[in-house]
């Protein structure tokens, strides 16, 4: 099946979900949404996909003028901000799983490299309104130059199919959290999904230990993880070396071979990475390569701050920031799977005497399925806008420069750019 085809059928799948009362009421507040109202909720859950980072003033204007229709009632935005607090987050958490489940069953050629599916774990800070009920779930953080100027942020973690582009499990939690709990919650959902075989998992400097690596090797998850410099392991390693973690009869672990590769970069200095892939026709260059394979998971989390604008909340609860980051995460792998097969016709159109690859343009997308989803959802729109969106997208292509770099910037000190000063949204 081919991935706007895929995507048709996750939007259809959310309709149906949406559709139906029983599904709807496990996600709703006790003793809320049961009597006949002007705001149901479903109208506040079309509402939610709808609205953009403008004001909610505009955001309720436009949707009743677009989406006329649907009779949605003209109510203050006091109403919408007090009745979304009503609905669970686990709603649009369950409708983002949906889309992971659908896509894996129905994805009948899964990408690639030397026979093994590729996925990133990796983390992000993400700020969060200043609220009292963030506050209490995140946690306080505090300026270096105003102690009594306090403000939140939350630790975002996502595994990701690199190679497929999709996003397949995600959690959001106080800022000082584990990452490494995180990262073992997301391979215990790939080992529930079934896709862990044949796969290698990349985790970035600060993912290893010896706790995570035996973790790996036991439930027969391949690994290659970035070590810290000049810890022992890196030790006497010129090229690669196999060595063994030595097993504790205390904690009943046993000793484990550990291959250690060390990869010299463009600039001439040294990383270190850690593995269980013990291939011998894997070569150091190779697992240079293969690492550099996880930037798109940085990007990813580029795609979900800047084009989607994740931490430009529209509420400032964390029941609201919870909706919200979950909406997003499925806006963008509904996104990544027209990009998909829109790169899959510029492919196919591409001749060979033309100097420059192309590729769907991201953004053009983001734009137009936050237009059509609502309008599918609420039966104004055919689910055939799909296609057209993936016709009109391969017009709008952009080109791929080869060798791009960007050189790492320094911060010595970040500072917060998001300030909700101007929304009052709850």
């Amino acid at each position: 099946m081919e991935k706007h085809e895929i995507c048709k059928l996750i939007i259809s799948r959310i309709k149906q979900y949406l559709s139906s009362p029983e599904c709807l009421e496990a996600h709703r507040e006790k003793n809320h949404f049961i009597r006949k109202r002007k705001l149901t909720m479903l109208h506040l859950v079309t509402y939610l996909f709808y609205s953009t980072k403008a004001s909610m003033s505009q955001n309720l204007a436009s949707i009743i003028e677009d989406l006329s229709s649907t009779n949605f009632p003209s109510v203050s935005k006091q109403a919408i901000s007090k009745a979304r607090q009503k609905i669970s987050p686990n709603l649009f958490k369950e409708l983002f799983n949906l889309s992971v489940d659908i896509f894996y069953k129905n994805l009948q050629n899964r990408k690639t490299w030397h026979g093994y599916h590729i996925f990133a774990i990796d983390g992000s800070k993400i700020e969060v309104p200043n609220c009292k009920s963030n506050f209490e779930f995140f946690g306080e953080m505090f300026t270096v130059h105003d102690k009594n100027r306090k403000f939140s942020s939350g630790l975002a973690s996502i595994v990701y199919d690199v190679l497929d582009d999709y996003i397949v499990h995600a959690s959001l939690q106080r800022y000082l959290a584990s990452e490494r709990a995180a990262a073992l919650e997301h391979m215990k959902n790939l080992e529930a999904l079934g896709i862990y075989k044949d796969s290698i998992i990349i985790f970035d400097r600060g993912y290893y230990s010896e706790k995570m690596f035996r973790y790996c090797t036991d439930n027969n998850h391949f690994c290659l993880m970035r070590l810290k410099e000049r810890i022992k392991l890196t030790k006497a390693c010129h090229g690669q070396k196999i060595t063994t973690l030595v097993g504790d009869s205390k904690l009943k672990t046993c000793d484990i071979p550990i291959r250690i590769i060390e990869v010299i970069l463009d600039d001439g200095t040294a990383e270190y990475l850690a593995t269980n892939i013990f291939d011998e026709s894997i070569t150091v260059d190779m697992f240079r390569e293969l690492y550099f394979l996880r930037w798109p998971v940085e990007s990813k989390y580029y795609e979900l701050k800047e084009k989607f604008l994740l931490e430009e909340f529209n509420g400032k609860t964390t029941i609201a920031v919870f909706q919200e980051f979950y909406i997003n995460l499925l806006l963008s792998n509904l996104t990544s799977l027209i990009k998909g097969s829109v790169d899959d016709i510029i492919d196919a159109k591409m001749k060979s005497t033309t100097k420059h690859r192309y590729q769907a343009n991201r953004s053009f997308i983001i734009g137009r399925i936050k237009k059509i989803l609502p309008r599918i959802l609420c039966s104004l729109t055919d689910i055939s806008a799909i296609d057209d969106l993936t016709v009109a997208s391969a017009k709008v292509k952009s080109m791929i420069q080869p060798g791009r770099k960007c050189k790492r910037r320094n911060l010595k000190q970040i500072r917060r750019k998001h300030f909700p000063n101007l929304k009052s949204a709850f």
